[in-house]
Order: C-alpha cells, then structure tokens, then sequence
C-alpha cells in the first residue's frame, strides 16, 4: 500500500502525467490566457495626472486653526471639494468620486500627493491640479480670520511708523519717538513673518505631471496571469484524468 502511495508521488510518475496529458494542460493554457486576453479587450490607456502640495510643518502647529495634512487628505472626498472639481473639469461628480485621490508622504509629513485619473494626459493633469488647488481653498478659508488679524496688525503698524515720520519732517525726533518708532518697526516685521508663515504651511505652485497605464500592458498581464491560473487548473486537471483512466 505504501509503495502504491509513494509510486503516485514520485518525481518521475509526475514527469509521465505531464508526458501523456500534455495536450490537456496546454489546451487548458491557451484557453485561460486567452480568456484573460479577451476580457481586457475594452481597457483603454489611463493616464494619472499629479499634483504636489508642499507642506512646512515646522510652524503649523503654532496657528490656532489649521488644518492638518491627514484632514486635507480626508477633505479631497468631500462633496463640496468633488463638486467643485467636477466644475471645473466638465464632469459629473460620480467621475471624480471614482479618479480623484490624495495621500500624504513623508516622516514628518512634507507634501500632500493629488491625484486624478483620466483617459488623456492634459484631463489628468487639470484634475490633478484642480484637487490641489481645492485643498489650498480649504486651508484659506480655515485661516482667512487669522489672516485678516495679520492683516490688520501689519496695516495699523505700518501707518504708525508713517506718522512718525510725517512729524519728523518738521522737528527732529525725540529719543523716545526714535525708540518707539524702532519698536513699531520691530513688531511690523515680526506680524510679517508671522503672516508669511501662515500662508506657508502649505504652497502649491500650479504645475501637475503625469505617467501611463497602457492598455496593451494591462492585456499583457492579463493573459500571463491567465495563462498561470490555466498552468496550475491543466495540471490538476491531468492528475485528475490520469486518477480515473483504466489501467490494464
């Protein structure tokens, strides 16, 4: 019983299946690879267009506010942000749900990655811009108010130091009004800096590139994968007719 076991397992039993059932497991070959072929037929080229926003995250912790990477990644499926995309690039809503995309990279984060696919090269390209330039609106909207505050301080320092100087046309400044003028020009430039590094955090410059998923390639892998799947079915396939042949 036990050489009849061992007899079936052997390498060279296995070599004389394949020999006498090769017909079988090409022919199961062929029809799996050929399957997987034809049903590829209908793909079409995709191209994926990229936008990169950069991301400063030293300073974004400090503004009361802000939006983190991980809630502008969340924030590319909204439907405020997919209806305005769709907009802009003449589609329906239901398309850009399917293609647009977004990912954050980097340790600590330094870019946010927007991506769309599409059949041409510029549409991916547009709606890759598009996403990147809606999430840039996220973050302005969520910090105009500290902006505005910014903006008022800058203002209001600027126009103190000009009256000072207005004055020192017609009499030389005392010390003091040197000093405070000094002062003014100190905490101006620091409301600068501070502004400038609000609308840092995160920087898009509008470009977008591109890469391609060619229809022929995914044909090709198809078939290969069906033609592995058809391998392994064909063999078995041929143990199994090998089992039940009569033997005389």
């Amino acid at each position: 019983m036990l050489s009849d076991v061992t007899e079936q397992l052997s390498f060279g039993r296995v070599l004389a299946v394949l020999r006498q059932q090769w017909w079988l497991i090409v022919t199961v070959v062929a029809v799996a690879a050929g399957t997987g072929y034809l049903a590829s037929l209908k793909t079409t080229d995709v191209y994926t267009g990229v936008a990169n926003i950069k991301i400063d995250t030293a300073p974004s912790a400090r503004y009361r506010g802000m939006p983190l990477a991980d809630d502008l990644v969340k924030a590319i499926s909204d439907a405020e942000i997919r209806a305005a995309v769709a907009k802009s690039l003449g589609v329906d809503e239901a398309t850009v749900a399917a293609t647009l995309g977004a990912a954050a990279s980097g340790n600590p984060l330094t870019r946010i990655r927007v991506t769309y696919a599409a059949g041409t090269k510029d549409a991916a390209e547009a709606g890759a811009r598009a996403g990147a330039e809606q999430l840039i609106a996220v973050v302005e909207t969520s910090m105009a108010k500290e902006v505005a505050i910014r903006e008022a301080q800058i203002a209001a320092s600027e126009k103190a130091v000009a009256a000072i100087d207005a004055v020192s046309k017609s009499q030389p400044l005392t010390s003091e009004a040197a000093f405070e003028r000094w002062s003014i020009e100190m905490q101006l430039l620091d409301y600068k800096n501070t502004l400038e590094g609000v609308r840092g955090v995160y920087t898009y410059d509008g470009s977008a590139s591109s890469s391609v998923s060619l229809a022929s390639s995914a044909r090709k892998k198809n078939a290969l994968g069906g033609a592995v799947v058809g391998l392994a079915l064909g063999i078995l396939l041929a143990g199994a007719r090998e089992a039940v042949r009569p033997r005389a």
